[in-house]
């Protein structure tokens, strides 16, 4: 983290924190500015670096610093033309030498090598962790450019990459000076970024050689090819001064002036895409690996609208794809498990009916709406979230459930395809599970399984249910016209469907949680139990509890009862009925 001279060491445990400034060791007058580097060595956790005009290294949390280079600022840096004899004459300082050490750059790649620069215009590099530096500063550096940010490259150990920033000198041009030989010599790759936009941050991404990305004061951009290049990665971000730039994982996490912190989810597009890529017709981009990790419990309502909030990242796994036109028909996602079994398959033509606002029974901020293919030309990104799609017979309006997808999909390996226009693309995706729980894939799979056995249940149950409101409804429509003796067999056979479906419970208006049901064997009991229990099976990272299996095949033994006795109606006791009707001149009842 930055600091301002001052460094303390912090106890999780005790709360207590103690003064571990490497300047008690070594007693002087030391430099500051705003900013200096704190940071970890890549190569050595236990390695830690911060500077002032010298460079402090401690490999014992700060109980042990040593300095490991000279003053490396220039002596005597001048005054600048713009700069007034007043404003000049205003410093701490005595002497002509004002500078600090305002970046480090440990090789990710070697051991001792160690790139640092000042805020005065110079850049150093040492490769044996200190004890010799060789001043590499490019020619055209001169006094009074900073050297925002030097990054060493993680392929190469000669290959470093330098943002200069000359803005007190009324130098608002963007400097990116990048070496591929240790320092001997640099070149400015600046194509694209226009003047008046000065560099503060340049990175290299660890993954794709040649992939940069560079914050200016203004803007966002990125280069596919070393540096030579470089295009506009702002998307969504305000117009403001971007300070650093950190790639962890597959995320872009970037720091503004200000304390703002934005992240660019999931980069793996980025990495891939070159010529071939932004001249096809459908490209699908290869998923990142997803980690199948739960949303939060209930977090209270919503936040009122002016109360500032950040979005959460997408919660599933982020599929990319690219159109080189509009799609002139719909476009298509069809994903596989590895037995090469339809998981869930959603299309650009699919409309999501909106919340019925008359029924909703929570504020519609809660509903978050569902992601969807776009067939407009562009790079696009859908977001799967892990789920096995649910049968459209149990999609809302059932006890216990949500109206979502369906049951998690386990972690393994899985095929998404992507069609649009007569084209096909087909990429591996890979769930894995999250890595804070302690639980084996053999018993994600044991749950996967019990899940979806519960699950088929409820497609009977619904079924099953759906015939028994059709049947009551026939019913209810014939006694007005049946005479006295046929209204008797009406009522009877009512009375014996109705108790094998279940009825609600009348409504009591002092009581908004409802009574419970009169009978638990009743298809709308079971109906209620099973969605219940897939959501407790479906509650954790975990293998099926021994209750839960026992409440499985408790239900079971109930739900074959019912459905014993549901098809003794339809069978022997509705053609009864039907023959009466039928005598009387009336409609038969059909399940």
């Amino acid at each position: 983290r930055p600091f301002d001279g001052d460094m303390t060491r912090f106890d999780t445990k005790t709360k207590q924190d103690q003064d571990v400034s490497p300047t008690l060791e070594y007693p002087g007058i030391y430099r500051s500015t705003w900013t200096l580097p704190v940071l970890f060595s890549p190569r050595n956790p236990h390695v830690l670096y911060t500077s002032n005009q010298v460079l402090f290294r401690t490999d014992d949390g700060g109980s042990h610093w040593t300095v490991i280079s000279p003053d490396l600022s220039r002596k005597d840096p001048g005054v600048p033309s713009n700069l007034d004899p007043a404003t000049a004459a205003d410093s701490a300082i005595a002497g002509p030498r004002r500078g600090v050490i305002y970046t480090i750059a440990p090789s990710p790649l070697v051991d001792g090598e160690i790139w640092a620069g000042t805020d005065d215009g110079l850049i150093w590099l040492t490769r044996d962790e200190g004890q010799h530096w060789t001043n590499v500063t490019p020619p055209a550096l001169t006094p009074w450019s900073k050297v925002g940010i030097i990054e060493a490259s993680h392929f190469d150990a000669n290959t470093a990459y330098a943002a200069i920033d000359r803005h007190r000198l009324n130098d608002y041009k963007p400097y990116i000076y990048v070496t591929h030989d240790a320092g001997k010599s640099w070149t400015l790759m600046v194509h694209g970024i226009p003047d008046g936009d000065f560099v503060n941050v340049v990175r290299e991404d660890p993954v794709k050689r040649g992939l940069l990305y560079a914050g200016t004061e203004k803007q966002m951009y990125v280069s596919f090819d070393g540096g030579e290049d470089w295009q506009s990665l702002q998307l969504n971000l305000p117009v403001t001064s971007m300070r650093d730039i950190d790639v962890h994982g597959n995320d872009l996490v970037l720091a503004t002036f200000g304390r703002g912190f934005w992240i660019l989810d999931d980069v793996s597009a980025l990495r891939q895409l070159d010529a071939k890529v932004a001249a096809a017709p459908v490209h699908l981009f290869k998923p990142a690996a997803a980690y199948r990790i739960r949303p939060g419990g209930f977090l209270s309502t919503p936040l009122p609208k002016d109360e500032p909030q950040a979005n959460n990242p997408p919660n599933g796994a982020l599929i990319d794809y690219t159109l080189q036109s509009d799609a002139t028909t719909p476009v298509t996602l069809e994903i596989r498990d590895a037995s090469g079994q339809v998981v869930h398959r959603y299309s650009s033509a699919d409309t999501p009916a909106p919340p019925d606002l008359q029924t909703l029974t929570i504020t519609p901020d809660w509903i978050k709406p569902p992601s969807t293919l776009s067939t407009r030309a562009g790079m696009h990104r859908f977001v799967w979230d892990m789920h096995y799609a649910r049968p459209q017979a149990l999609r809302g309006g059932a006890a216990g459930d949500d109206s979502g997808d369906g049951v998690w999909a386990p972690p393994g390996q899985y095929t998404v395809t992507l069609a649009a226009d007569g084209h096909r693309e087909s990429q591996p995706l890979e769930i894995r599970k999250d890595p804070r729980v302690p639980v084996t894939q053999a018993a994600l799979q044991q749950q996967f399984a019990l899940a979806r056995r519960v699950e088929a249940q409820r497609l009977v149950l619904t079924h099953a249910s759906a015939e028994a409101r059709h049947v009551l409804t026939q019913v209810e429509a014939l006694r007005g016209q049946a005479s006295p003796a046929v209204a008797d067999a009406l009522q009877t056979f009512t009375r014996h469907v109705a108790a094998v479906a279940g009825v609600n419970p009348a409504a009591n208006p002092d009581n908004s949680v409802g009574a419970p049901p009169a009978n638990l064997t009743s298809l709308h009991y079971l109906t209620g139990a099973f969605a219940n229990l897939e959501a407790s099976v479906e509650g954790a990272d975990a293998a099926p509890t021994v209750g839960q299996r026992q409440a499985f095949a408790k239900q079971m033994q109930t739900l074959t009862r019912t459905l014993a006795q549901w098809q003794h109606l339809k069978q022997v006791e509705l053609p009864q009925l039907n023959t009466q009707l039928r005598a009387a001149g009336l409609q038969p009842v059909t399940p």
